[in-house]
C-alpha cells in the first residue's frame, strides 16, 4: 500500500460534482409517502491501493442499533433518517441527522456535494418512504461520536474495496415460508443490502 494523494482525492471530487442531482431537492407534503434522506460522508483515507481505484477515498457507514418495530434495525446504512417539520430541505434532513447518529457536522468545515436519484422500498410490507441520497464531503480531521440509542458502530470503508469485492455477498431470509435472496457488499461489520446495497451500486457506478 502507498498514501494517498490528495491530488487524486480532489481529481474524484472533481469529477463526480457534474454527475450528481441539484442539493436543493424539494420535499413534496402531503403526498402520503414518508420523505428521508441519508448522507454518504467521503473523506480522503491515509492509503490508496496500488492502482489508484477510488482516489484515497472512504465512506461513512453505520450499523443501526437494535430496536423493536424497527425494519432496518441492526443494518449497515449510511446516516439519515425522516425529515422533520423544521427541515427546509432533504439536504438538510441529511446534514441534521449525520449530526444528531454520528456526530459529525458537515455544516462546519464540510460541504454537500450534490444528490443521485432516490429509493423506495422494493418490499410492499416496508412503510411508504422515499429516500434521497446525498453526496458530502467530511469536515477535515472529523471523528465520529454515535449515538448509541440509534448507532451501534460507525466505519470508514474504503472505495476501492467497495469497487473491488462488489455485490459479491448474499443474505438470505425466509418470506412468507419462502427463501429469498438479496445481493450484498461484504464488510468487516456485516452485509450491506437493501436499499443501501442499491444506493452504493448506484454511486460507485458514477466513480467509474
Amino acid at each position: 500500500m502507498s498514501a494517498a494523494s490528495p491530488d487524486a482525492f480532489e481529481a474524484l471530487v472533481d469529477r463526480l460534482i457534474p454527475r450528481l442531482q441539484p442539493v436543493d431537492v424539494p420535499m413534496a407534503a402531503g403526498d402520503g409517502v414518508i420523505h428521508a434522506a441519508v448522507a454518504l460522508l467521503l473523506r480522503q483515507g491515509s492509503e490508496e491501493d496500488a492502482g489508484g481505484n477510488g482516489g484515497g477515498a472512504e465512506l461513512l457507514f453505520i450499523k443501526r442499533s437494535h430496536r423493536e418495530g424497527d425494519p432496518w434495525s441492526g443494518h449497515i446504512a449510511f446516516p439519515g433518517g425522516r425529515a422533520g417539520p423544521g427541515d427546509p430541505s432533504l439536504a438538510d434532513v441529511a446534514a441534521r441527522e449525520v449530526s444528531e447518529e454520528v456526530g459529525i457536522d458537515i455544516r462546519r468545515g464540510g460541504r454537500i456535494l450534490g444528490g443521485l436519484p432516490a429509493v423506495k422500498p422494493l418490499s410492499v410490507r416496508l412503510p411508504p418512504i422515499e429516500v434521497t441520497p446525498f453526496l458530502a464531503l467530511a469536515p477535515h480531521g472529523a471523528s465520529f461520536q454515535p449515538d448509541p440509542c440509534e448507532v451501534e458502530d460507525a466505519f470508514w470503508v474504503p472505495l476501492a474495496e467497495l469497487k473491488r469485492c462488489g455485490s459479491t455477498a448474499v443474505v438470505a431470509r425466509e418470506v412468507r415460508g419462502e427463501r429469498r435472496e438479496w445481493p450484498a457488499y461484504p464488510s468487516i461489520r456485516g452485509p450491506i443490502w437493501g436499499i443501501t446495497e442499491r444506493i452504493l451500486t448506484g454511486f460507485l457506478a458514477l466513480v467509474d
